[in-house]
């Protein structure tokens, strides 16, 4: 195809239209517009920036409302938001490209680098830190830890958490259950940085940022990041208030990470071009894993995947109740929203924009 052709059908899918029951008009980005302004409005969200990738092209990149109540600085496509739990993708492309370089093995006993930990916990793999099927007890999801050693998480090394961890009885057989866990990223960041002798971040800088030129940040409110306000928001009797997130180094794997949509659209573009990971690679990433009993964790690699009510294959993260990010790969689409109200849970957003966009014509489906 040529460039003229390329940028003609580019901008045949944005200007594209849809005709409502009414007789009305609607371009993909009045779409969108019609569904955010309902969430914000709903959740008294303040701020939110969107981003729509499709086949390695960014459709749209906008800002809506305040990024700062307090300055009155509006929100944009360069705005930096706390992505917290949608971390979690990016730790998993870490581990899928640190396989392919044979520095990591998936499915390796955790026992291969923690050597003196008991025989039970040796049924565990870098596969089940990943797929949140490990059976560990979490730290951050029990009383005991701050009970048992009096001292708090924030003040605890990650040796210190990690060892608690794999102290305590089992939850569950590995790989016959899945739970959602903090713990299990903070062991698997651990594990990382013993195989590559590197950080974390600079981990993620090497196989992800640097590769595709993406700028990102780890950090919480405590950690001056240029374009972020510092303080996220939350409502407290239904008042909008500051709210102060803190992401230690120790959990960066799990959360922690700061980027705009604009930035985090060159994740799509690359991940739709075929070249930053293969296909092979992404299927790992995507691929779920068959529990006890034959139910389905709907969890990869450090991403949710699933099929939608609508039957197309759904992959994606949510973050903090403020971030979401959703990818249909057959589709090759991508819907990225990030606010700046913490426990918006303005969950279903990014569908109905995708659904509104393929029933409307406006990407094809």
């Amino acid at each position: 195809m040529s460039i003229r052709l390329l940028i003609g059908f580019v901008l045949f899918l944005v200007s594209a239209a849809s005709q409502t029951a009414g007789g009305e008009i609607q371009t993909l980005e009045q779409i969108a517009d019609q569904v955010i302004a309902k969430h914000m409005a709903e959740k008294k969200i303040p701020g939110l920036s969107l981003a729509i990738v499709h086949r390695g092209q960014t459709l749209l990149a906008k800002g809506y409302g305040d990024a700062s109540i307090e300055f009155a600085i509006a929100s944009g496509p360069d705005t930096i938001y706390p992505i917290s739990s949608v971390s979690k993708v990016f730790a998993g492309i870490v581990a899928v490209r640190l396989a392919r370089q044979d520095t990591l093995d998936l499915d390796a006993s955790i026992g291969e680098y923690l050597p003196e930990i008991t025989d039970d916990k040796r049924a565990i793999t870098v596969r089940h830190l990943l797929q949140h099927t490990h059976g560990l007890d979490d730290f951050y999801q029990s009383d005991e830890y701050e009970r048992e050693s009096g001292r708090s998480i924030d003040e605890s090394g990650t040796e210190e958490l990690i060892g608690w961890s794999l102290d305590r009885p089992l939850r569950f057989v590995p790989g016959e259950n899945w739970s959602y866990s903090l713990a299990g990223y903070v062991l698997l960041g651990y594990i990382l940085q013993q195989v590559s002798g590197d950080s974390y971040a600079a981990l993620v800088e090497q196989e992800v940022f640097a590769p595709l030129g993406l700028q990102g940040y780890f950090g919480g409110s405590d950690t001056v990041i240029g374009g972020r306000n510092p303080i996220l928001y939350e409502l407290v009797d239904d008042t909008v208030v500051g709210h102060v997130v803190d992401f230690p180094r120790k959990v960066w794997p799990a959360g922690g990470l700061n980027l705009s949509v604009n930035e985090f659209a060159k994740l799509f573009i690359a991940l739709d071009s075929g070249q930053f990971l293969n296909d092979s690679e992404r299927q790992q990433l995507w691929r779920t894993v068959t529990l006890g009993g034959d139910s389905d964790s709907h969890y990869g690699l450090g991403w949710f995947s699933y099929i939608s009510s609508q039957d197309r294959h759904v992959v994606g993260h949510e973050g903090g109740g403020a971030s979401w990010v959703v990818y249909y790969p057959e589709r090759r689409l991508a819907v990225i929203a990030l606010s700046n109200m913490s426990g918006a849970r303005a969950d279903s957003l990014p569908y109905e924009i995708a659904r509104a966009a393929f029933d409307a014509g406006l990407v094809p489906d």
